[in-house]
């Protein structure tokens, strides 16, 4: 019974921690953007393009076949490199790149099927960059909000909140997407949730940089307990 309450008390303590929620945050806000245009692609590519279902087929195709060929080298170079990197590159690129799927009117930018392929191949690449750092995000910040350790049941409630993100994103992308086109035009949607998205790479800045000074008193005060131990074992040493 008492290691099942300290399971259930580990795992609360991940919803709990609200520097793991907003980390969990971002990865669901890419995939809005990664969701949010499928809907109403088809009917947009129609009546801006010309063009059938097929070519919105094969537009999806570019879009998800980038992210399966990005994602593993994606992967890699976040393990090798910091991974607040990535989150920041792809929180100043996203919302740019998403006003250009219309494009929004605002660029007086005409729509080509170019542009449009482009986009969505450049969307496969940088949604990634944006999502897959989060889970080492997770687990990093909340070792160093728990004195550096982490449990089994905080490990797993961690992963399973990370996978939640994904379809948390879709529901809500795919959604507000159909609701908008009630009320505006493709061009419209899409660059208005770019310009939203701008609020949030400001946050996901906001927040790298004030993980970047967690993570610094963290490793100070390990380094002062480390210390602090170093110290007793030489005194008990002499005193032997």
């Amino acid at each position: 019974s008492s290691g099942i309450n300290a399971e259930y008390g580990d795992s609360m303590k991940v919803y709990k921690d609200p520097w793991v929620m907003m980390a969990a945050w971002h990865c669901a806000a890419c995939q809005i953007l990664l969701f949010f245009h499928l809907p109403t692609l088809a009917p947009f590519a129609e009546r801006a393009l010309d063009e059938t279902v097929v070519w919105t087929g094969l537009a999806l195709l570019v879009n998800t076949s980038t992210i399966i060929i990005s994602a593993p080298p994606l992967g890699w170079l976040i393990d090798k490199f910091n991974p607040y990197l990535f989150v920041i590159l792809s929180s100043v690129i996203l919302p740019f790149l998403y006003m250009f799927i219309g494009p929004l009117p605002l660029f007086n930018v005409a729509t080509s099927k170019t542009q449009v392929m482009l986009v969505l191949a450049l969307l496969g690449f940088f949604v990634p960059m944006g999502c897959t750092p989060i889970l080492l995000i997770m687990f990093d910040v909340y070792k160093m909000r728990n004195g550096g350790e982490m449990s089994i049941s905080a490990s797993n409630t961690i992963v399973s909140l990370y996978c939640s993100c994904f379809p948390l994103g879709a529901c809500i992308g795919s959604f507000s997407a159909g609701f908008m086109s009630e009320y505006v035009s493709f061009e419209w949607s899409t660059g208005s949730l770019g310009l939203i998205f701008l609020v949030q790479s400001l946050l996901s800045f906001l927040y790298c940089w004030k993980v970047k000074g967690l993570k610094k008193q963290f490793e100070e005060e390990r380094q002062t307990q480390e210390g602090g131990t170093v110290v007793e074992n030489e005194v008990a040493l002499q005193q032997m």
